[in-house]
């Protein structure tokens, strides 16, 4: 019998996988594990997934590089009936032919669609992928160099895991006919890979679309953006209205910034039970059981008299009479308060009382749940209508109280002395461009904070066991939130924490503080992880060696702008 070749051996092998695979997860599924096993699978078969998102993009390139979507009907055949568990003589007449007529599938996309069941995007974008990271295909079906060098260098290397590369790529090929110069290209890749091999995948992917956005919108023009921003409504949509909002970046921050305070329980603890009120009374006539929110007839906050509701006929009502001076209230003091003002307030007369909307007493009316029960998005909305509502004419609404939007930018000076076109960034992690920052300067107050240097002013010692608000101020604005890896708490939301604990001497310093979220602090003090200072940099975390075997400082680097994090 013919000996098989090394592709019919590796093709052997793979299939023989396939069949392993399959047997050990129906024997793990029926089997009591322990938990060392369990985890043990877990991790063996993620490690699994990153082979196969590799092998799907080397396979892309495998099909379109040798005509796959070429072979005859009969090769077709062979090989779905070849399957997993197929023989030598199988593989060897596995080769395949390639028709001269009219084929199956007309490209390499269509044959991954058609015959493998993949979506038809998912397959382009797994052949895209390989034009960029494997050999790119010209019109005329030359191979060339791939698209993305760098990164396609550290995908043949198979050291890194590929979905982070894969992503890059995607996303550094879908704005090239934005870039400027191939050069901006270039250094994109480059930028990547260093995120790629510094941050979590989230926090890299994220870092990678703000310098693509920032090289895109430095491109263009004024009038462009101005072209675009705006309030656009997008009409009713399953009984809710839906509107578009675009706004810069220095404007979007106060938006940001509503929606962080309104989750942040620190922040406006006071008001919860406002809030909840407020919540209450909105949506009340909305949650009554068989009621119409749209309905004219079920006023809630309507100003339209209810005469007007009930029937569409001329009235012949006699006109009311011409309402009477409004009396300011800086006259409380009969006093001094002139004559007419005094006969005016005689005869006022008696408030009328708001029209209630009709419940039917049989039904109860369903409670709606506590405020921080609700969804994200809907506490937003209550908290961005209650400012809206307080400041309309002869708005006496609560709401400007409740919630009130701060804008905090961080800038780099020493940039900004030098003209940088980037230098400063916001609270929530909006990067601005320079005129963006200096329209913020202008229009607000500034906290100055130095930051990298001996921070002597700051620091307290042993006098004060909780830092104090300057010093908060201070780790906000270097830390930005929490500290451990890939956590999303801002700085509001997070607790000053001693990296030397107080109970054993350690001191109140900025220096030897640092931020952690509610869940990490507790989390760091169970000794889960550990903070740790060094060569005089800022604190950071030292996870322990199952998440991190090569036991390397890291910080989060969430609400940094990209800039910022390529620079440390």
């Amino acid at each position: 019998m013919e000996e098989l070749t090394s592709t019919q051996s590796h093709l052997l092998a793979m299939a023989h996988a396939i069949t392993a695979l399959d047997a050990a997860g129906s024997q793990f599924t029926s089997d009591a594990l322990a938990p060392g096993h369990a985890a043990y699978f877990a991790w063996l078969t993620e490690r699994a997934t990153q082979t196969l998102s590799r092998l799907q993009i080397q396979a892309a390139d495998a099909v379109q590089r040798s005509g796959s979507h070429q072979l005859d009907t009969e090769s077709l055949d062979a090989l779905t009936k070849a399957g997993t568990d197929p023989s030598d003589e199988q593989l060897i007449a596995l080769h395949g032919h390639c028709t001269l007529g009219r084929a199956s599938y007309k490209d390499a996309a269509d044959l991954h669609s058609g015959w493998l069941g993949i979506p038809h995007g998912a397959a382009v974008a797994r052949l895209n992928a390989a034009g960029s990271l494997i050999a790119a295909v010209t019109e005329s079906g030359q191979r060339t160099e791939p698209d993305c060098l760098q990164l396609a260098d550290e995908f043949a290397g198979q050291s890194t895991d590929p979905r982070p590369l894969i992503r890059a790529a995607h996303a550094i090929c879908k704005a090239t006919p934005d870039l400027a110069t191939p050069q901006v290209r270039r250094e994109l890749e480059t930028q990547a890979l260093e995120l790629i091999k510094a941050e979590d995948a989230a926090s890299a992917g994220k870092h990678l679309n703000a310098l693509i956005t920032e090289h895109i919108q430095a491109q263009r023009p004024a009038a462009a953006l101005f072209a675009e921003a705006g309030l656009f409504s997008r009409g009713m949509q399953r009984g809710l209205m839906v509107y578009l909002l675009k706004v810069f970046p220095h404007e979007a921050e106060i938006i940001e910034s509503l929606r962080a305070k309104t989750n942040n329980p620190h922040t406006i603890a006071g008001n919860r039970v406002l809030l909840n009120e407020l919540t209450q009374a909105n949506y009340a006539a909305a949650n009554r059981q068989g009621a119409d929110p749209t309905d004219p007839a079920d006023p809630t906050d309507s100003a339209v008299p209810t005469a007007a509701i009930e029937s569409d006929e001329p009235s012949n009502a006699a006109p009311e009479p011409p309402s009477s001076p409004r009396i300011p209230k800086e006259w409380d003091d009969a006093s001094t308060m002139p004559q007419w003002a005094r006969e005016a307030q005689a005869t006022e007369p008696d408030a009328p009382e708001t029209p209630q909307p009709y419940t039917d007493p049989d039904i109860e009316p369903a409670a709606l749940p506590p405020f921080e029960d609700l969804s994200p998005a809907l506490r937003h909305m209550t908290a961005l209508l209650a400012v809206l509502r307080a400041n309309r004419v002869g708005g006496k609404d609560p709401g400007a109280a409740l919630v009130a939007p701060q804008v905090i930018v961080h800038l780099n000076y020493e940039k900004m002395l030098a003209g940088a076109l980037s230098f400063a960034t916001t609270e929530n992690g909006l990067p601005l461009t320079a005129a963006a920052a200096r329209t913020l300067m202008c229009n607000a107050g500034i906290y100055p904070v130095v930051l990298n240097g001996k921070s002597q002013p700051l620091d307290i010692g042993r006098s004060k066991r909780l830092f104090p608000p300057h010093m908060r101020r201070a780790l906000a604005a270097r830390d930005r939130g929490c500290i451990y890896p890939g956590c999303h708490m801002p700085a509001g939301r997070c607790e000053a924490d001693h990296v030397d604990p107080w109970e054993q001497g350690g001191e109140t310093r900025v220096d030897r503080g640092a931020l952690l979220c509610p869940m990490h602090h507790h989390a760091r003090h169970a000794g889960l992880f550990s903070l740790i200072v060094a060569d005089g940099k800022p604190p950071a975390v030292l996870l322990p060696k199952f998440l991190d075997p090569d036991q390397q400082p890291r910080r989060n680097t969430h609400w940094f702008s990209a800039a910022e994090v390529l620079a440390a």
